[in-house]
């Protein structure tokens, strides 16, 4: 009975206000060939942006080429595969944000308001501690978004029933972020979430796709970015342990 209790308690949709949740990251590079290359081409075509931008008189020349030599000189696969731990520590209508990469404390770590949607950054530099001015809390700005449910395929993640969702996407770009645009060569994202839908709330530790969060909140997430291709970044579920 105790059993049955148990299990019907957690498929009921709450938002939590207490307890703590916490993801790990990892990287995985499968061809690092393909990975060598693809960024050798986003270089090429960083450089050639942005030397066209400056509009330069055609007397004077740029070394585009040894621009682009030492950026590939320095391509190094190792820099993408930083651990960190992302957590969010819910405190009724607060939460503190933190990540931790390796065994480093968190100097920096952001208080999100829940009820406002706005968050502060809070710097901690020895006996000091700063805040910046409150602001909107931030979402990936998306467009061409195409989402796939596929709630036959099914894996238990801390005795939380999920189903598998797909998310293919751009990035959206503001006006002085055109590098960006031009390193992506108008691809597209891809993800993978392993979803529940007893969990519900718009703040994620690792997620800022507000398309998903409005209707599931991921406990397992991987990412392939056109920003850097030939990279599956990976989160996974570290602890949870949310109440209302």
């Amino acid at each position: 009975m105790l059993f049955s209790i148990l299990c019907f308690s957690q498929q009921t949709k709450f938002k939590p206000q207490k307890g703590e949740i916490t993801f790990a990251s990892f990287s995985v590079i499968p061809d690092t060939t393909y990975f060598t290359n693809s960024l050798k081409e986003s270089h090429t075509r960083l450089v050639n942006h942005l030397v066209k931008k400056l509009d330069l008189p055609s007397d004077e020349k740029i070394d585009t080429a040894g621009l682009i030599s030492l950026m590939d000189s320095n391509i190094k696969p190792s820099i993408f595969s930083e651990i960190a731990d992302y957590k969010h520590v819910y405190k009724d209508s607060i939460i503190e944000s933190t990540k931790t990469v390796g065994k480093q404390q968190a100097s920096i770590f952001s208080i999100i308001d829940i009820k406002q949607s706005r968050y502060m950054d809070i710097s901690v530099m020895g006996e000091d501690t700063s805040a910046t001015e409150p602001s909107d809390f931030q979402y990936i700005k998306l467009t061409e978004e195409d989402i796939n449910e596929f709630r036959t395929e099914k894996k238990t993640i801390n005795g939380y029933e999920c189903f598998k969702v797909t998310l293919n996407y751009k990035l959206s770009f503001n006006e002085d972020e055109e590098h960006l645009e031009t390193l992506t060569n108008n691809e597209k994202c891809y993800a993978v979430y392993w979803v529940t839908e007893n969990i519900d709330s718009i703040f994620h530790p690792v997620c800022r796709e507000k398309i998903i969060l409005e209707k599931y909140f991921p406990l397992e997430i991987s990412y392939v970015n056109p920003l850097h291709k030939g990279v599956i970044l990976n989160y996974k579920l570290k602890s949870i342990s949310l109440s209302e």
